[in-house]
């Protein structure tokens, strides 16, 4: 029975090991609380910004995607501008005094709130005939939001019951959310079994 005994030094000298592995699992990237980079959205997709067609709608596209704070808008377009207006100015196509105004042809809003973010076209005519865009930014998600299917870029070209992302391509999609559910959960489970392997270790 006495050589089967573990000494107190030889139980401690497993004992920080197996503890740097638990901690190691702990801290990793994949199971700390920080929230995912934002997505970027690409208004009106390779077609850009610009005055929708019969077969498009920036409202249509808007309620098909999810936003959350830390996403991004990203217009492009040409010989006209992006406005960021208060409701009532949406409302009215109101151009004249907007929160914030870009014309140079590539602009990025960040949606650094929750809330409803207003933006209109500043070029004559254009809001009336339906290039406005109002999008609802909730909080940052649980778990990284999917990426865009194939319709995420045209507004208003989805299917009813497809919502596609409509970023870049910059985040993993539905599948890689799962393999890192996955890859998380069978972090903790090796953690946990280590911790109980320790406790029974010590015993």
């Amino acid at each position: 029975m006495a050589g089967s005994t573990i000494s107190s030094s030889s139980k401690l000298g497993l004992l920080l090991p197996a503890l740097a592995i638990v901690l190691v699992f702990a801290a990793s990237p994949g199971h700390a609380s920080t929230a995912a980079p934002g997505l970027v959205f690409h208004v009106g997709g390779p077609r850009g910004w610009r005055v929708p067609d019969a077969n498009t709608s920036y409202g249509w596209w808007a309620m098909n995607n999810r936003f959350h704070v830390g996403d991004k808008l990203y217009f492009k377009y040409e010989n006209d501008s992006v406005l960021l207006v208060d409701r009532e100015d949406f409302d009215a196509c109101n151009a004249t005094e907007p929160i914030a105004r870009s014309d140079d042809g590539s602009t990025t809003f960040p949606l650094d709130r929750p809330g409803f973010f207003c933006f209109i076209s500043g070029h004559p005519g254009h809001c009336e005939e339906g290039q406005r865009l109002i999008v609802r930014v909730m909080v940052h998600p649980a778990e990284p939001a999917p990426a865009p299917g194939p319709d995420a870029y045209a507004p208003g070209t989805s299917q009813p019951g497809h919502s596609g992302g409509g970023s870049g391509g910059s985040q993993g999609g539905s599948s890689s959310g799962a393999l890192s559910a996955a890859v998380a959960a069978g972090g903790f489970a090796l953690a946990a079994a280590l911790a109980v392997g320790l406790v029974l270790l010590l015993q």
